[in-house]
């Protein structure tokens, strides 16, 4: 009986002892199969990272090629997001969206629009061109009948009017200055007494001198070939219009007449020399009296040995007071900048480069972020997370849409309190909606990089509330240093830094021309022919800003400065004077 319950245990022992040793072998290879997936995991976490870098390149890439296009999305679709947004935190919409076309307290609140719906766009032909400026050439056409009766015959009981617009060729002329000389009657008359080889010896002073000319105009440049209007139009036409000299050179060719590159650069050259000291006073007055400067700044090729080296141009909006272009040698950093507006003290409005950021840290300069930087962010955000996106982008829109509602407002005082009353609650919704996703997603998504954005720049971007002049955005800025991107596609690159400085100084006065509603090429002809006759230390009053004033203050004696040369009333010798025959 023992022998009989030995042999069965010492049989469930050795199968014990092999389902043990199978367990073991099975945990072995279990073991080494868990450790080869580990690494083959670890080799595709890596190929995935490495992959989406590859994408990440390809996509700044794309966008780098990729021509410019409006960032729009569908109202539609905003409005149906905001009300989304509404819902889902229990928000009651603002009283100037309920479309329902009524008011009840029977008042509208200032700045909001109306209930009513906008009517459609008319169709049909439409009046496109104001003709009221234009010079106007009127022709006659009698029909044939009446010529070849010579009006006998007929009666003219009306006239059926149309008119064209037509063009005639605008082009340099010659402008011939001929200041005839005259020799008094007494001084010719002692003068032939003399003999043959006798010479005057004294001095003649002004009053005796034998031959009389008249001085040059006020409005002429002696000793230079062209006449300010000349210098103003190549002015307009390279800085405003985008045409390089060479271009220029060939369009000139077209009417008979070449003017050379190397000419027009010595025309810009005293032209400079002539207007540099208005930016500099309009960019110190910038500095010491506006409340809010906006800038921005893109990159300005110059030609260097062997290359060419990567500068920055800066613009500076003050108020609405100037246009400032400021270059920078080299890529902008926080001592340039910080060196350029020296002295300011007051807001700035810009995006979030960090080179900004030595202003903000003494507190002189407070910080203000543009909007539309931070809105293009969550528009990025729609190729991969649409339904989400959408949100944050609605409510965006609504607070330009508010703040283009009370930019209507004449009086600062209401316009700050209502663009401030209405923005609050949306700007507290959107902290809400980004407390309530911030965690939900992609990490290393579009979205992601949005909500990081507005994270960063919460203060300075909800400072806006504080003051209706600060503007929600930066776009202005933008727009002014569009005009160098368009040029460098024309002429590449500046040759040097007199040409980096040429385009600063000539571009802030056609910018502030633009800003104040002035034609650009009449106001650089007119401060052109009085710059020289103008005392230094008022040069600000020949800022764009303050033109009209000056004009108008302007005496009889500097209004006919102003005067084009070939519209100046030339006093006619009288009739019963006779001219003496010109001198061998």
């Amino acid at each position: 009986m023992r022998c009989d319950n030995c042999d069965a245990l010492r049989e469930e022992l050795e199968a014990e002892r092999t389902r043990s040793a199978t367990l073991e072998q099975s945990n072995a290879a279990l073991t080494a199969e868990n450790a080869q997936l580990h690494a083959e995991l670890a080799e595709a976490v890596k190929l995935a990272a490495l992959q989406q870098d590859d994408l990440e390149r390809y996509r700044k890439a794309y966008e780098d090629v990729r021509p410019n296009h409006p960032e729009r999305v569908p109202a539609d679709q905003l409005q149906l997001a905001f009300g989304q947004v509404l819902a889902m935190f229990g928000a009651a919409p603002p009283v100037n969206d309920i479309d329902d076309g009524s008011v009840t307290d029977g008042q509208q609140p200032p700045g909001s629009k109306t209930g009513k719906k906008k009517g459609r766009h008319a169709h049909g032909r439409r009046n496109l061109l104001d003709l009221s400026n234009l010079e106007t050439e009127e022709i006659e056409i009698i029909p044939p009948e009446v010529l070849a009766a010579g009006g006998k015959g007929f009666k003219r009981i009306g006239d059926e009017v149309s008119t064209r617009v037509a063009y005639r060729a605008a082009s340099y002329m010659c402008l011939v200055i001929r200041r005839v000389k005259f020799v008094r009657i007494e001084q010719e008359a002692s003068a032939t007494a003399l003999p043959e080889r006798a010479v005057i010896t004294c001095a003649p002073t002004l009053d005796s001198s034998p031959v009389i000319i008249a001085p040059l105009p006020d409005s002429v440049w002696p000793n230079v070939m062209a006449d300010p209007s000349a210098i103003a139009h190549v002015i307009v036409s390279k800085y405003d219009d985008s045409l390089p000299l060479h271009r220029q050179e060939r369009i000139s060719a077209r009417d008979g007449f070449v003017l050379p590159r190397s000419t027009q650069c010595g025309w810009l050259g005293r032209a400079h020399d002539a207007m540099y000291r208005i930016v500099d006073a309009m960019f110190a007055e910038a500095k010491a009296r506006a409340f809010c400067i906006a800038t921005d700044a893109t990159g300005a090729p110059v030609r260097a040995p062997g290359k060419c080296e990567s500068w920055d141009v800066f613009v500076f909006l003050a108020d609405r007071d100037h246009v400032v272009f400021r270059h920078v040698e080299g890529h902008a950093t926080s001592d340039k900048f910080k060196a350029l507006l020296a002295g300011f003290h007051g807001h700035l409005l810009a995006d979030a480069a960090p080179i900004y950021d030595a202003l903000y840290a003494t507190g002189d300069v407070i910080e203000h972020c543009c909007w539309f930087h931070c809105r293009r962010y969550f528009y990025r955000a729609l190729e991969t997370d649409k339904v989400l996106a959408l949100g944050p982008l609605s409510l965006i829109a609504k607070l330009f849409e508010i703040d283009a509602e009370c930019n209507e407002i004449p009086d600062h005082g209401e316009r700050t309190a209502t663009r401030a009353q209405r923005s609050k609650p949306l700007l507290e919704l959107l902290d809400q909606w980004m407390d309530r996703h911030r965690d939900q997603v992609d990490p290393r998504g579009p979205l992601a990089t949005a909500i990081g954005y507005y994270d960063n720049q919460h203060d300075a971007l909800h400072r806006f509330v504080d003051d209706a002049r600060i503007s929600l955005h930066n776009n202005l800025s933008e727009q002014h240093l569009r005009n160098l991107a368009l040029g460098r596609h024309n002429w590449t690159f500046f040759a040097n830094e007199t040409g980096v400085r040429w385009y600063t100084v000539f571009r802030s006065l056609i910018a502030s021309c633009r800003l104040h509603g002035l034609n650009a090429e009449t106001y650089l002809e007119e401060v052109l022919r009085l710059a020289p006759h103008w005392p230094a230390h008022r040069v600000l009053e020949l800022a764009p800003k303050y033109w009209r004033l000056t004009r108008e203050r302007l005496d009889d004696e500097q209004r006919a400065i102003l005067a084009r040369p070939w519209e100046i009333k030339v006093d006619q010798m009288p009739s019963d004077s006779i001219p003496l025959p010109l001198a061998s």
